[in-house]
């Protein structure tokens, strides 16, 4: 009976011991998909994502156990029916192991080091059919993995070769860790992030006595905006009552650091890390101390985080449409699925990672946070004709998609799958006239300040390079009405900078209309621009600009770099 009972037990070490290396080598692989690629995106990302360490760790950990075990189930099940099935023998399992190794492998390399010259995820479409050299590359490391595992099959047996392998992904696991660690250090990555988050709530409250208005269409470049002005009268109607600034220019290429600039007047010279500039830009605005003081409710509605850490601002506990207790709200579904979309995008092989049908970061669907894209904007105007009337005062930020990446729609706001950018300018002044309208159809037009501003213009940029041409995306187009303002568009060639923008606000508010504005400004200035590259935002190059054109070369280097 002991005999029988001691072959039970030494038959069950007999299977573990089998079973061991593939063990491993799964836990390393489901380690480097759904542990170190998510905490290293998060690291080297922080201030794009609303979530902080503390709140992403459970579901990171939840899907890593959830695949580990659905791992570990269809690999003890696929032992035992080949043992089963072959008698005994186990070349077949092993054989399994050594693929599962290539497998992880090949993945391994092609996420951490064949990774650099992955698309930009900007939002447009990504053209995969330009990558045949990566894809070229990809096959052949596939290959030579391959062959040099049947090659070491042949010469050294199955069981050697796991042994091996074995082995090699713990390393694998000791680099990834290794090389984990310093970044999550290096960007605070442990550090609490306390996100404002913003809703729809009160999207469609407006005031009966004053209103202050800014609406923000992304990269609407002003010569574009020209030439669709030109080519239809009727788009000059939309902007009657306005003041269009023909000459302003904005201080940065790129969204991020045009926000807290816009609402706050900072200038980020990189001297901090951004998401402390930003909390504290907006902490010490005067348009939010001003709005407050004259008993305005302030919404801003933007599908990012407004701004983190310490808001000792007051006003910040009154924001309309302030998200509390974001985590408990969380959709874990969405989650996962967003997830999920970046580490294929990044570990597929090339010929593979369109299936990962991702745009960019979308975590923010995992929220019912508010959305800047058009299906989502324009369909609220579209079903929600009639504004809510309130007594308050009424501040309203809103960011829109404007012209921005993809062009996905024609001027009458008709989904397209290969639009233009002129397309997409025509489609924001659909956007416009619609939200304008709405107000007319109030009666809440005439008392109110409204700007209708771009955080930055455009350029095609080759975003595999990168080089001056992102200087030609210093021109936004900016349209200026006041309180009870009645005219034709009028237009002012005034050389204006974003860095202007909170006295005209202060001027507004005290009740100047839209052509009163920036008139002490000097007509030959030099306004002063801050390049960097996207995704690279830790290098920044001061230039002058020089003149009213903007064209690259009427750029010039000051010689200030802002680097962290």
């Amino acid at each position: 009976m002991n005999g029988k009972k001691e072959r039970t037990t030494e038959d069950f070490r007999e299977k573990c011991r089998q079973l061991r290396p593939a063990y491993r080598i799964w836990t390393a692989f489901c380690f480097m998909l759904f542990i170190y690629e998510p905490l290293l995106m998060y690291s080297t990302n922080k201030n794009d994502f609303w979530f902080d360490f503390g709140i992403m760790i459970f579901p990171t950990l939840l899907i890593f156990a959830l695949f580990l075990l659905a791992g570990a189930v269809l690999i003890t099940t696929f032992y035992f029916i080949t043992v089963r099935l072959s008698k005994g023998k186990r070349g077949v399992y092993q054989c399994m192991v050594i693929l599962l190794f290539v497998v992880f492998l090949a993945t391994y390399i092609q996420g951490v080091y064949l990774s650099t010259s992955l698309p930009v995820l900007t939002g447009e479409t990504i053209a995969w059919d330009r990558y045949l050299k990566e894809d070229l590359l990809t096959l052949a490391l596939w290959a030579l993995l391959g062959t040099a595992a049947i090659a070491l099959v042949v010469k050294c047996g199955t069981e050697q070769v796991v042994k091996w392998e074995t082995r090699i992904s713990g390393v694998i696991v000791a680099l990834l860790f290794v090389s984990l660690l310093p970044q999550m250090l290096m960007n605070n990555a442990f550090e609490k992030k306390d996100a404002l988050l913003t809703t729809n709530a009160h999207f469609h409250d407006i005031s009966q006595n004053k209103n202050f208005l800014i609406l923000l269409v992304d990269a609407v470049e002003a010569e574009t905006f020209e030439t669709a002005l030109e080519s239809n009268e009727e788009y000059r109607e939309v902007f009657r009552d306005f003041t269009y600034y023909s000459n302003t220019a904005s201080v940065y290429p790129y969204t991020r650091d045009s926000m807290p600039l816009l609402l706050s007047g900072a200038v980020n010279r990189n001297e901090q890390d951004f998401g402390a500039f930003a909390s504290e830009a907006y902490n010490g605005s005067p348009l939010f101390e001003r709005l407050d003081e004259e008993n305005y409710d302030i919404g801003l509605y933007m599908d990012e985080p407004v701004w983190y850490g310490e808001r000792r601002f007051r006003i910040t506990s009154d924001i309309k449409n302030n998200m509390a207790s974001p985590y408990e709200n969380m959709d874990f579904n969405m989650y996962f699925r967003q997830e999920m979309k970046y580490i294929l995008f990044k570990y597929l092989p090339y010929a593979y990672k369109q299936y990962a049908q991702i745009e960019g970061f979308d975590f923010g669907m995992a929220l019912e946070m508010y959305n800047y894209r058009y299906d989502s904007v324009y369909n609220m105007l579209l079903e929600n004709p009639e504004l809510v009337k309130t007594d308050r005062n009424v501040f309203q930020f809103i960011h829109v998609e404007g012209a921005h990446l993809p062009f996905d729609y024609d001027k009458d706001m008709n989904p397209v799958e290969k639009g233009t950018y002129s397309q997409k300018v025509e489609a924001t002044i659909k956007v416009i006239d619609t939200w304008l309208s709405r107000l007319k159809n109030s009666g809440t037009y005439d008392n109110s300040v409204i700007l209708i501003m771009a955080d930055h213009g455009y350029y095609d940029v080759d975003h595999d390079s990168y080089g001056e041409e992102v200087l030609e995306r210093f021109h936004p187009v900016l349209l200026v009405k006041g309180f009870q303002e009645k005219h034709a568009l009028a237009e002012s060639d005034v050389p204006v900078s974003h860095i202007d923008l909170l006295d005209a606000y202060m001027e507004l508010l005290d009740g100047k209309k839209g052509g009163e504005i920036f008139r002490d400004t000097d007509p030959d200035r030099k306004r002063r621009v801050i390049w960097y590259e996207y995704r690279n935002e830790e290098h920044m190059v001061e230039y002058e600009l020089e003149g009213n054109r903007f064209e690259r070369e009427d750029f010039k280097p000051t010689g200030r770099v802002f680097d962290r």
